[in-house]
Order: structure tokens, then sequence, then C-alpha cells
């Protein structure tokens, strides 16, 4: 079996099941991949929901593992030579299960580290980096995305041995399977995932500003990220905290995030400047958003 689609989740039945559809709706021959969903939440319901399904493929499991580590145990279930992680809200395009397919056999017998990026960063279809500062300068502030999280089956034999951080747990397979290694992002677009509206549950200035800066710190010191790689993305995550202000705190979407202690979490790597500086960006995005908007207003009329 060369692919293993791992879906962890919190037990939301009307998320998961359009993404199980959307799975097997693709005619693939079910003996080349497997699903395997872990599931967190607090009622059976998702089960419930899961036992109609007629796959030998399909594994569903219930976890008492808490918030993002309930990746792991996704991973640590599942039997493919490559296991993809799989956002409970993401369906799968048309095609892109026999994408992911020829992304293993591609990679099968080198195996780097591979990464999903969905189109997000700059770069051709394979962007192949020789180690991991070019790898992290190379995806920036999408090095915090856990969905596009891949590991070799063969690297996840120790996993339970590993630290895993509270917040980014997939960095352990990004950052600390291996001493070092060579890795490929892949840019293809493979999935559409639903609005993210309510979404949360965690100190999002804390998790940003402070402690995805701290992991690549790390790195820094270890000597695997250059000074100039951690400048790079530090700027880059500033432009983004700058937006979660602007959607949080002055927009105020639908989102459970805690928002606390902003100016003390923008201390620890940006200084007080940058805290008010963010705080200015982030008005400034008022007038272009609307301006924006009603641009493209005018030109759809």
């Amino acid at each position: 079996m060369l692919l293993s689609i791992c879906i962890p989740t919190n037990g939301v039945v009307e998320w998961v099941m359009p993404v199980l559809e959307s799975i097997y709706s693709q005619g693939v021959d079910n003996r080349l991949f497997e699903v395997v969903v872990t599931d967190n939440g607090g009622t059976p319901d998702l089960g419930d929901a899961v036992r109609e399904l007629d796959y030998l493929n399909f594994h569903f499991y219930k976890t008492s593992s808490q918030g993002f580590k309930n990746q792991i145990d996704a991973f640590e279930k599942c039997n493919g030579v490559f296991c993809k992680m799989l956002n409970h809200r993401s369906k799968l395009m048309p095609g892109s299960l026999e994408a992911l397919l020829k992304l293993i056999i591609k990679y099968q017998e080198t195996k780097p580290i591979i990464y999903c990026a969905e189109g997000h960063v700059k770069g051709g279809e394979y962007i192949e980096c020789a180690n991991t500062d070019e790898f992290v300068k190379s995806l920036g502030i999408w090095t915090s995305w856990s969905c596009g999280t891949g590991a070799w089956k063969v690297d996840l034999k120790d996993i339970r041995n590993k630290n895993v951080d509270d917040l980014f747990s997939h960095s352990v397979f990004l950052f600390d399977l291996r001493d070092e290694s060579k890795y490929v992002i892949w840019n293809g677009e493979y999935e559409v995932q639903a609005s993210d509206k309510g979404k949360g549950g965690y100190d999002v200035f804390y998790a940003f500003s402070v402690r995805i800066l701290d992991i690549i710190s790390d790195l820094r010191r270890a000597g695997r990220v250059t000074e100039k790689t951690f400048v790079a993305v530090k700027k880059e995550t500033f432009d983004f905290l700058a937006g979660i202000y602007y959607h949080n705190n002055i927009r105020h979407e639908d989102y459970s995030f805690k928002i606390q202690n902003i100016r003390q979490n923008m201390g620890v790597y940006y200084g007080n400047f940058y805290y008010c500086k963010m705080i200015l960006k982030a008005w400034w995005m008022v007038p272009n958003i609307f301006i924006a908007s009603l641009v493209r207003k005018i030109f759809k009329h």
C-alpha cells in the first residue's frame, strides 16, 4: 500500500463525511491507499456515521489525545509507505488522489521529507531543497501550517519518543524525525478547504508571535537554519500577525481564538515598536480592503 490519508478530527460529522466522499469518489484502486480517521471528539456521532462505510481500507479510531496531538495518533496508526495529513474540512479535488500517488512513486527511492504546499509558495510544482535552511526559507510562514504535512512510514517508528509541541505538533514530522534531510515542497493544488469560520480555541498571538518562532529559533541555534532565514520568516510572520489582528480585533469575525496578552507576546521577538506597528498595519488594511472590494464591484458590473 502506497498511501495513508490521515484525518485527525474532533468528530464533526458534517465536516468529515464530505471529505471521505471526496476520497472514495475518485475511482482509485482501494488497494493503493487507506484512510485513517482518529476522533478525539466527545460524542459517538462520527463513529456511528462511518459504520455505514463498507471499505476494507477505511480505519476509524477513537482517541483521548487532546488538540493537535491527535495528528500524532493518526500517523502512528497508518500502514502506507507514505502518510499524508488531510484536514477534516478539506475535500480532495478530482484527480488529486492519483497526483498524490504519483508524488510518492516519484520520490519513493530517495525519500526526502515532503511537504504539500497547495500552491502557497513561490516556485514550480516540485521545489527541491538541499537542507532545512532552504526548506524553511522557501516555506516561510507556511512552516506553521499543519495541513501540508506528510511522512514516510519508516521514519515514524520512534515518534512516541519525540517531544511533540502542543500547538505545532506537525513540526516533529518536519524537523525532528531526522537530524538533517533533503526536502521537497510539492506545490500542486489538491484540496478545497471549507470555511474556517469558528476556528480557534487557542491563544493565537502566543502561537504565532512566540511559539512558531521558538521552533525556528531552535533550528537556528542548532545550525540548521541561518540568521538570514530566521529574520525572513520573522518578517513574514509579522505581516501574518497584522492580518490576525485585523480579522479578530477590528473586524471581529467569527473565530474563537483566545485574544490575550498581545503586547506581552509580541514583546518576546518583536518588542513594543513592532507591536504598535502591527496595530497600525492592521488598521491600514481597512481602507485598502474597502477599495479593493469597491473595484471588484465596479468591474463586475
